[in-house]
């Protein structure tokens, strides 16, 4: 962004860009720095090279999609080897599942 403001600046860009547009840019570059810690924290849960795809599953099935590509699923797969081993464990681990996703949302607010 300071490259097309220095640009802007120095007259290289004749082109007049609004407050809307600088806004608008800046926005832009916040999601894509969210999006990319989101799918740098999901390296954690499955691993760097399925970072992307579990993350790209996530939100396919939050958009409600009814086909979700096998390659995506299959980087999704550990976390759901994880909840499948908390279910299995039994009530006690499934309510601790449940008051860990509890403080998450709290601390996300």
């Amino acid at each position: 962004m300071d490259f097309i403001k220095n640009m802007y600046e120095e007259g290289l860009v004749e082109k007049h860009l609004d407050e809307d547009a600088w806004a608008n840019i800046r926005s832009q570059r916040i999601d894509r720095l969210k999006k990319e810690r989101s799918v740098a924290l999901y390296g954690y849960l499955v691993g760097i090279e399925n970072a992307w795809r579990a993350k790209k599953t996530v939100e396919l099935t939050l958009e409600g999609n009814k086909a979700i590509p096998s390659n995506y699923i299959k980087g999704y797969a550990p976390i759901i080897d994880m909840l499948d081993d908390i279910v299995q464990a039994g009530p006690a681990y499934i309510t601790q599942l449940k008051q860990l996703h509890k403080r998450a949302k709290k601390d996300l607010k």
